[in-house]
């Protein structure tokens, strides 16, 4: 992606701005499809000013500027939903003091031919806002699409919210792993077939993995409990949040009705989890006045935390299987509360069955942990030093010898 464009995106954002009551209301969105042309239809309770234009940067996109309103659409309260035709979906951010907009994701260049409000069509009826767009060539798009009245105090300020987008843990001697024992306290999780309890294993398998952490000297490690207590699925996440961790693993023993069924796999957010994750970024994502700023610098970490966290699970995978058997296909996807901070890299370890007899015999085993948890020291080693920190690019990377 261009950096321009990904400067004009944000530079959009930053210098629409409206005037309006409070109370107004969008009350529905509408779409009509002509050949290559779609036809947006905002509905409002009154009439309003608005101004429609074009962006590229993350995607290509059709926004709506509007006062400050209030969204009001039935069946859509979470203020996003389906597009049609040149749409593929679309967003409503409100700015709280200043102004509103709906962001329109478009699934192909697009240029606007007309905007214009209708009054309504009955008495008591809503107001109408219609922007149709057509389908173009990208060259079109992007030729039409941003500002130019820029200047060089805006930009400044654009680069410093620029440099957020992307999650980068501050500057600091060592690295910052939060390791999350699952289970505990009320909840024993999977219990095995000779007794086993999966809050005993992983909370041993945590103790034994921040041991040899820090032995390295390379790594600080959080534990999210280091006793039988159950924190909860906030509280396990805030503290990876609130570290600004640069990885966050949740240890876990997997259960089975076949007992023959064995081995280890690492899980990465699916695509419903990464919606929650979004929901969950949305709630506190307030870097700058502008929503759409904040819509921005959010997508692009959301992109960067997938992208490294599945990075991180397929490295890892390759240092696990010399500790024991894998599952088949065993980079998974799920819906994971765990995983869900919108920022810091995370994946979930379920390292054996308790249903199985030979699993649960290692996972109660110290030298079989011992042995496992080295796998995931050199595993955390590679991923670093294939993003090329320099504190990893030359380090032998040798598991730790058993105690």
């Amino acid at each position: 992606m261009r950096i321009r464009t990904i400067m004009t995106a944000v530079m959009g954002a930053v210098l629409a701005c409206g005037a309006g009551m409070a109370d107004q209301e969008v009350r529905d969105v509408r779409f009509g499809v002509d050949g290559e042309r779609t036809r947006v239809v905002i509905e409002t309770a009154e009439a309003v000013d608005f101004r429609a234009f074009t962006l590229d940067g993350i995607s290509d996109r059709l926004v709506v500027d509007l006062p400050n309103m209030d969204w009001s659409v039935r069946g859509l309260e979470a203020g996003e939903g389906v597009g049609h035709g040149l749409v593929d979906g679309f967003r409503f951010f409100s700015n709280s003091t200043a102004s509103s907009r709906v962001v329109f994701e478009l699934e192909h260049p697009a240029v606007i031919v007309s905007q214009f409000a209708l009054d309504p069509a009955s008495p008591g009826g809503n107001h109408r806002l219609v922007i149709d767009v057509e389908r173009s060539t990208e060259a079109s798009f992007q030729t039409a699409s941003g500002f130019s009245h820029t200047s060089a105090g805006s930009l400044d300020s654009l680069i410093m919210e620029r440099v957020e987008a992307v999650y980068v843990p501050p500057a600091r001697e060592r690295r910052v792993i939060v390791v999350d024992a699952g289970h505990g306290g009320r909840d024993p999780g999977t219990i095995g077939g000779q007794g086993t309890h999966e809050s005993d294993v992983t909370l041993e398998a945590a103790r034994e993995l921040r041991r040899q952490l820090e032995a390295t000297g390379r790594y600080e490690v959080l534990l999210t409990r280091d006793r039988d207590i159950y924190p909860s699925w906030e509280e396990r996440v805030g503290v990876m949040a609130d570290s600004r961790a640069d990885l966050f693993i949740s240890l876990h023993a997997d259960s089975s009705p076949n007992g023959s069924t064995r081995g280890a796999a690492v899980y990465t957010l699916n695509d419903r989890a990464e919606d929650r994750a979004r929901q969950r970024g949305r709630q506190n994502n307030d870097r700058t006045q502008l929503a759409e700023v904040n819509h921005i610098l959010l997508e692009l970490e959301l992109r960067e935390k997938r992208n490294q966290s599945s990075a991180f699970a397929e490295v890892l995978l390759e240092h696990l299987s010399s500790a024991g058997p894998l599952l088949p296909n065993p980079h998974r996807q799920a819906n994971l509360f765990v995983l869900l901070d919108p920022r810091v890299p995370a994946v979930l370890v379920e390292m054996g069955f308790l249903t199985n007899r030979t699993d649960e015999n290692n996972l109660t085993s110290a030298a079989a942990r011992r042995r496992q948890m080295a796998s995931v020291v050199s595993g955390i080693d590679d991923y670093f030093a294939n993003r090329g920190d320099d504190d990893f690019a030359d380090s032998d990377q040798i598991a730790l010898p058993a105690r």
